[in-house]
């Protein structure tokens, strides 16, 4: 006999399962919207399902869950391991239940056997998404300010959190000591908690911090070394309040090309597989996982090698005799780091767009708080696009970094053809997330995979 609950269950899987049928045969990403109708239909469908959802994983921050979320599937995947994750990025709660639609029965069964779950979390959304899903382990990596038009201030998120850390007791947390916003939730706390750190970074020139006050006391931070923005070996001047010594740290070494991790007193080399100095943060958060979930930390060199970024994470387009980089941004720390690990001793050519919709965050004063110093004297070409282009343009005219020759696009096929016609064979694209799903349609209209494609 079928209970209400059953056929409400049965019905919107079924619509769910159609809507992603449709959009396949359209060639569009059913990567929100599946899960958007079963919300609306039927509320609590992930909570019931819950239960089918072992070993699950969660991945949150500011800045990096994309790559460690897929570092962390990676590495579980050569140790031939079945992970069901929300690889095409959709982080919110409809996105997971997209992910997951295509393996639920009518029986409430997945109809592939999962050894792990893996989902990208957005940091607002944390919360209600860990009221419905019983996460075995939480990731946390970092809190700047971003978009502040929809999270508010760092301090609105970090209450949500430290909610949820005092009703989650049991779930073991992967914290970046680095962090004070972050580490501070479980000072003196009796909680199952792995930390991990940078023991070196290259030195940076930003003037931001999002955190300037100790969050336990009030009292000043200062720092032993500081890497970027509030990140780095810190302590309170009033307090008892201390960078946590970390289980796991790494740096980069070799010119940017290897990761030196230190655990257990023991010392291990990878290469490192993609660029930006800051993923060594996300390359030090998905090891630290998966070791604490018990695998061996020497197979993992071998393991990362072929590891590739993913949807605007310094993702490499080769297009026609071109190079592309494609560098998703949408706050000033992250932002600024893309642009310094960019640099190197030759002259760049730099493409930003920058829209202003509702996934982007309607206001763009944020660019200002960007440090664009690092592109003085570095620049060859630089080309600007999307719905504020002239405010961005304006905002590196500002910086005098020696190029006054501007270029501006209306289309992506405008942009294209200016990048086929040049004599540049490198480009970095910085872009706002609705930019980066407009120039990958685009790309796929070429013959390229699309964003939500495996």
């Amino acid at each position: 006999m079928l209970f209400d609950s059953d056929i409400n269950y049965v019905l919107s899987l079924i619509g769910a399962k159609a809507i992603a049928k449709f959009a396949g045969l359209l060639n569009k990403g059913a990567t929100a919207l599946p899960g958007h109708f079963i919300e609306k239909l039927n509320p609590s469908f992930l909570k019931v399902i819950s239960d089918e959802v072992k070993n699950c994983i969660l991945v949150t921050g500011t800045n990096g869950k994309t790559t460690t979320s897929s570092l962390i599937v990676h590495l579980l995947t050569k140790e031939n391991k079945n992970i069901g994750n929300n690889h095409a990025g959709s982080n919110l709660k409809r996105g997971i239940i997209s992910s997951i639609i295509p393996y639920l029965t009518w029986d409430k069964k997945f109809s592939k056997n999962f050894d792990y779950f893996v989902f990208e979390c957005d940091e607002f959304a944390l919360e209600k998404i860990v009221q419905d899903l019983a996460a075995s382990y939480i990731v946390m990596l970092n809190l700047f300010r971003d978009q502040l038009d929809r999270y508010g201030e760092i301090d609105t998120i970090r209450k949500k959190w430290s909610y949820l850390i005092s009703n989650n007791k049991h779930v073991h947390y992967i914290v970046n000591a680095d962090d004070p916003s972050i580490a501070s939730l479980f000072h003196n706390q009796n909680l199952k908690v792995s930390y991990f750190g940078v023991s070196d970074y290259s030195a940076t020139q930003d003037n931001l911090k999002d955190v300037l006050f100790c969050p336990i006391c009030g009292g000043e931070l200062e720092y032993n070394k500081r890497y970027f923005s509030h990140i780095g070996d810190y302590f309170c001047t009033n307090c008892d309040f201390k960078r946590p010594k970390p289980n796991l740290t790494a740096k980069i070494t070799q010119d940017s090309e290897e990761v030196e991790l230190e655990y257990l007193g023991n010392i291990y080399h990878a290469k490192m597989p993609i660029k930006g100095t800051y993923n060594v943060y996300n390359i030090a958060a998905s090891y630290l996982a998966c070791v604490e979930l018990g695998y061996k930390i020497n197979n993992f060199a071998n393991n990362i090698l072929d590891f590739k970024s993913t949807f605007g994470r310094y993702e490499l387009i080769n297009y026609n005799d071109k190079k592309i980089f494609l560098i998703l941004v949408k706050n000033p720390v992250g932002f600024t780091q893309a642009l310094e690990s960019s640099i190197d001793n030759n002259k760049k050519n730099f493409v930003f767009i920058l829209n202003d919709n509702i996934a982007d965050g309607r206001d763009v004063s944020w660019i200002w708080d960007v440090n664009f110093g690092s592109l003085k004297d570095n620049i060859n070409e630089l080309i600007f696009g999307g719905s504020r282009m002239f405010d961005m343009a304006l905002r590196i005219k500002y910086e005098d970094i020696g190029i006054n020759k501007f270029v501006f696009f209306d289309t992506y096929r405008e942009l294209f053809n200016k990048i086929h016609q040049s004599e540049n064979d490198t480009f970095h694209i910085f872009l706002t997330y609705t930019a980066l799903l407009e120039l990958k349609n685009y790309l796929s209209k070429q013959g390229f995979k699309n964003f939500y494609e495996r």
